[in-house]
This record gives structure tokens, C-alpha cells and sequence, in this order.
């Protein structure tokens, strides 16, 4: 029974070495806004995330802005809860002043899967007989058996998934730029 905890324990290594493997991974594909900027959308009010390297709205922001551009982000399935967060870091990193998040969720990317099989058998028996010259006469009784174990295990796994605009606030009159 041992050996079927050490091929259990062996598969969890396994599994928390892949979800560590997978942890450091994010993509951003960036996409520039080009052409003249519109009179984009505002409102009085929206739900806004400030947690993050640039504040994170959900609805148009109360002041004027222009659009730097549109950001595809996806995270590895043990960060996919953080994928908001990682989108507000890259949209830092371009210059932007906050992200109007258009989505966010989750989306499959794969199963891992993992299993084993350990086998084990027993066989004992009697001999009774006769040796006649160079050959030996006789019968063997006996009876055996064999078990065995198996087990598996697959976990879907999902990446985070965002949709974002990178934008930037427009100056108020009398605003210096920095």
C-alpha cells in the first residue's frame, strides 16, 4: 500500500511543480488607438478599482480622457484572479493615467491530467511426486491472485482574461503637465 501513497505523493509534486511553472506567466497584446481622438464618453459616476498601479474603471470616467489604445491581457490559471491588476501595471508602463476595463473573466486553456497503476500478486502451492530415473512424476497444487490499484486525476485549468482601454485625462485649463 506504500507505494501507492509514494505514486499519490509523486503526483502532487508533479501537479504543484506544473502550477508553478505556469505561475509567472502573463501576456499583454497592446494595440494603439490611431487617428483622430473623439469626444469619447464620460459620466457622473462609475464603479472605479484604486488597488491598482492606475485606477481600474468599470463605466466611463467622470472627466475627459483621450484613448492610447486597447490591451488584450492573459494570465496563467494559478493568477487568473489577478488579471484587472496586471493590466493596470502594463498600462502604467505605456503611459497611461487609468484603463476602462471593457471585460474581465476567465477563459479554459487546457486540462492536467495524471494517474498511475501499481500491481501485486501472491502464489503459493504444494508439490507431491515421484523421481524415476532422470524424470520427475508428480502434481503441483496451488492458488494465486493478483490486485491491483489505480488512480487519476485531471483538473481543467483557466486563465485569467481581460479586455482593456488605456487612456489618459485630458488637462484641465490652467493644468500644468509634469
Amino acid at each position: 500500500m506504500s507505494a501507492i501513497k509514494n505514486e499519490v505523493m509523486n503526483a502532487r509534486l508533479l501537479a504543484l511543480a506544473c502550477a508553478a511553472a505556469l505561475s509567472g506567466c502573463a501576456m499583454a497584446d497592446f494595440t494603439p488607438y490611431v487617428g483622430a481622438q473623439q469626444n469619447w464618453p464620460t459620466a457622473s459616476g462609475a464603479f472605479v478599482a484604486t488597488q491598482y498601479a492606475v485606477p481600474a474603471y468599470y463605466g466611463y470616467p467622470p472627466r475627459p480622457y483621450i484613448v492610447l489604445g486597447y490591451l488584450d491581457a492573459t494570465t496563467a490559471p494559478i493568477r487568473q484572479r489577478g488579471v484587472v491588476e496586471f493590466a493596470a501595471r502594463r498600462a502604467k508602463e505605456i503611459g497611461g493615467d487609468a484603463i476602462i476595463v471593457q471585460s474581465s473573466g476567465r477563459q479554459y486553456v487546457g486540462t492536467y491530467s495524471s494517474g498511475g497503476a501499481f500491481t501485486s500478486g501472491n502464489y503459493s502451492g504444494t508439490f507431491s511426486g515421484t523421481a524415476i530415473g532422470p524424470g520427475v512424476y508428480g502434481h503441483t497444487y496451488g492458488s494465486g491472485y493478483a490486485t491491483t490499484s489505480t488512480w487519476g486525476t485531471s483538473i481543467p485549468l483557466f486563465a485569467g482574461k481581460a479586455s482593456v482601454l488605456i487612456i489618459k485625462f485630458k488637462q484641465k485649463t490652467g493644468e500644468t503637465v509634469e
